[in-house]
């Protein structure tokens, strides 16, 4: 099941490629030099993006690995009763064990299902596309409802056979359909939020010459419009994440408005320039839209 892992350790592999690069390029230059700020910058980012995608890996894998690990023990405990010898004549001991058997089963099973919920609502509000992963759940969950009817079928059979397990078939049954229940409200409940924190931080942004922006309608007698512009000419962006964009222009002015002490302007040592987000709350909280005209 750790296939869903592949995509993030490639990209992960990557990150490290370029801030091996960037650290490279580093040495070559001044501790006091733009050049040296922009590129210690640049590896800054990486290494904590790089950090912080190998702890959500892990703490996934570890999450999987005690689903998978549940299952095998559910699996154990079904062997265990054994259904051949019984009859409706059987000793209490017998029928405490089957008891104690099917009440730990429910359980693990309940934590299954709460293990695949809450993974799935956090890489639902996470905003990271991961098809590998999600393929994975939804093998889990598929699992899950497999092991359940089982189990259901386990407990039909222990009724043919008299053997009373009493309350313990009603409170599986009910809490099996408020978990089910439960599942569904959160599942659609987890969409939403995801939904609207993602259009909450969603920020959009286009870099181009006075011409450009021109034609694509987005300026007009040196004012930038609000509607009717072309808006795939613009980059959508989460707020959270967008910290740097390369302007590759030597000149350039930023045309919405946007506090002087929320970004700055880097040159570098191909005296290209960069916008550095300083304060991304403060920068987006007059418009959620960054227009950048360069010569």
């Amino acid at each position: 099941m750790k296939c869903h892992a592949n995509k993030s350790i490639t990209n992960m592999k990557k990150k490290l490629f370029i801030a091996t690069a960037l650290t490279l390029a580093l040495v070559s230059c001044g501790k006091n030099s733009s050049a040296y700020k922009e590129l210690k910058m640049q590896y800054d980012s990486i290494a904590a993006v790089n950090s912080q995608h190998e702890s959500e890996l892990a703490e996934m894998d570890s999450i999987i690995s005690g689903v998978l690990t549940n299952f095998q023990e559910i699996s154990a405990m079904e062997g265990m009763i054994n259904l051949n010898p019984l009859s409706g004549d059987i000793r209490a001991s017998q029928r405490d064990r089957i008891n104690d058997n099917m009440r730990l089963i429910n359980e693990k099973l309940q934590a299954n299902r709460k293990s695949i919920d809450d993974l799935t609502e956090k890489l639902q509000k996470s905003g990271r596309e991961n098809s590998r992963l999600m393929k994975t759940l939804t093998q889990l969950r598929q699992q899950l409802e497999a092991k359940t009817q089982e189990v259901n079928q386990l407990r039909e059979e222990l009724e043919r056979k008299n053997i009373a397990i009493g309350m313990l078939d009603s409170t599986v049954i009910s809490q099996g359909a408020q978990l089910e229940s439960s599942a569904r409200e959160n599942a659609t409940l987890a969409e939403q939020n995801a939904r609207q924190d993602r259009e909450l931080n969603t920020v959009r942004y286009c870099i181009g010459t006075s011409s450009d922006l021109k034609e694509m309608n987005i300026v007009r007698r040196g004012q930038v419009l609000t509607e009717g512009h072309n808006d795939t000419y613009f980059t959508k962006a989460d707020m959270r994440n967008l910290k740097v964009i390369p302007l590759m222009a030597k000149k350039a002015n930023v045309l919405t408005s946007h506090p002087a002490s929320s970004y700055e302007l880097i040159r570098g040592t191909d005296k290209m320039l960069t916008l550095r987000i300083k304060d991304p709350q403060a920068f987006w909280k007059n418009s959620k839209m960054l227009v950048i005209q360069t010569n």
